[in-house]
């Protein structure tokens, strides 16, 4: 039995239904009753569930008299993602190409132009071209946003990949997780999904260097004095900034006010490590009237979204998971260059200065550009040559 009882007899829903059914059958309970809200999430364990409405309808089940008499469906929430197509954004073809490697290899991204540009619209239509979770990837996520709190009344299993987009205020406990109670932060309910940091450089220090072992591990682990606590976050980062304080350095309609000294400290902060963390820089300029007009408006996203599907199935039957995951060991072993594409990449590296970080970053995205292309068993110079291009901060800097 798990669930709130109050006053009047009726049974309140109570949160982390479906981590306490999954943990209740692997000690060999054979059936729950929960509050009828709890019902659908619950049911996602595989046990056999008894939902109600109030204690009278509990007495009904135990007696086999009134109540239900056999347990309901698991009901799923509407798979059609909401945010928009991405042939709705005008222009912007190359930030729409980085978007697509994003999602098929499961990468991070920094997207950088002035206010307006579409940097936002963009971000928000990333979860139309992604996969769908599978049951497991489905259970934990449900698992995560159930103990948080954040699954809606009624709600089964979410298919959706989640997309969280916390303001620059947030603080560190509340994006990676923690207080008095442990709670999972905006990191774990990511995972499996999307984070997007809107007007980057305005976050906190802190909170930005929290990030690091989130995406370089895949969890986070809170330790207090009392606790230690490791929250799944395996998650998209998806960033966007503005090119400087005023945010229009290097656009043509507007005039940047900026000094070069103030534009150099806004982009510090961003640190270094984090930055390397990054595998895909964008810039996103200004859009011209005539691309609202008259510019392509591209492939709608259930197209993306094949290309998409078909890339991660390429990596899936190749290393089991996908590129952005490679470690050191397994990078060098599938990830490897032709000997030309190679020479590329060391000169690219000398040029701007890489690190062995931004090094690996960017062969596992020219391993993802050659999954989407089709079945290359080595990677070519032109999937070099468009994964440096990505590296546009790393330019500005070596500048």
């Amino acid at each position: 039995f798990l669930g709130e009882l109050a006053l009047d007899g009726t049974l309140r829903p109570v949160n982390g239904v479906l981590s306490a059914a999954r943990w209740a059958l692997g000690t060999g309970a054979r059936a729950l009753v929960v509050p009828a809200e709890n019902g659908p999430e619950a049911e996602a364990s595989g046990m056999q569930v008894w939902p109600a409405r109030d204690l009278s309808e509990v007495f009904g089940i135990l007696w086999g008299g009134v109540g239900p008499t056999a347990p309901r469906k698991v009901v799923t929430p509407d798979t059609e993602d909401s945010a928009g197509d991405l042939s709705d954004v005008r222009g912007q073809a190359p930030a729409k190409r980085a978007l697509e490697i994003t999602a098929a290899g499961g990468h991070n991204l920094i997207l950088i132009g002035p206010p307006g540009s579409g940097k936002t619209i963009l971000a928000r239509r990333v979860t139309g071209i992604l996969p769908r979770l599978v049951q497991e990837e489905a259970v934990e996520t449900t698992c995560i946003h159930s103990s948080a709190g954040q699954l809606r009344p009624g709600a089964g299993l979410q298919w959706r990949p989640p997309f969280r987009s916390p303001h620059h205020t947030v603080s560190s406990a509340a994006l990676v997780g923690g207080g008095l109670f442990p709670r999972p932060g905006e990191v774990s309910l990511a995972h499996h999904g999307v984070l997007f940091l809107d007007e980057f450089a305005e976050f906190r220090r802190d909170a930005l260097e929290a990030l690091r072992q989130p995406l370089e591990e895949g969890h986070a682990i809170i330790t207090r004095a009392k606790y230690t606590v490791r929250f799944p976050a395996r998650f998209i980062l998806i960033a966007a900034m503005n090119p400087c304080p005023c945010g229009h350095a290097g656009d043509p309609m507007e005039v940047c006010g900026c000094t070069p000294y103030q534009v150099e400290q806004y982009r510090r902060r961003i640190s270094g490590p984090l930055l390397d963390r990054m595998d895909l820089h964008m810039e996103v300029p200004r859009v011209t009237v005539e691309d609202i007009s008259r510019g392509k408006s591209g492939d709608r996203s259930r197209v993306v979204a094949l290309r998409v599907e078909r890339a991660r199935s390429r990596q899936r039957q190749r290393q089991g998971i996908q590129n952005a995951h490679l470690d050191l060991k397994t990078t060098e072993r599938f990830c490897r260059p032709e000997p030309r594409a190679q020479r590329l990449l060391e000169t690219a590296m000398d040029r701007l200065g890489l690190s062995a970080r931004a090094y690996h970053r960017v062969l596992r995205v020219a391993r993802t550009i050659a999954d989407l292309e089709g079945q290359h068993p080595a990677i070519r110079s032109s999937h070099i040559a468009e994964a440096v291009q990505y590296r546009v901060l790393d330019r500005s800097r070596k500048m």
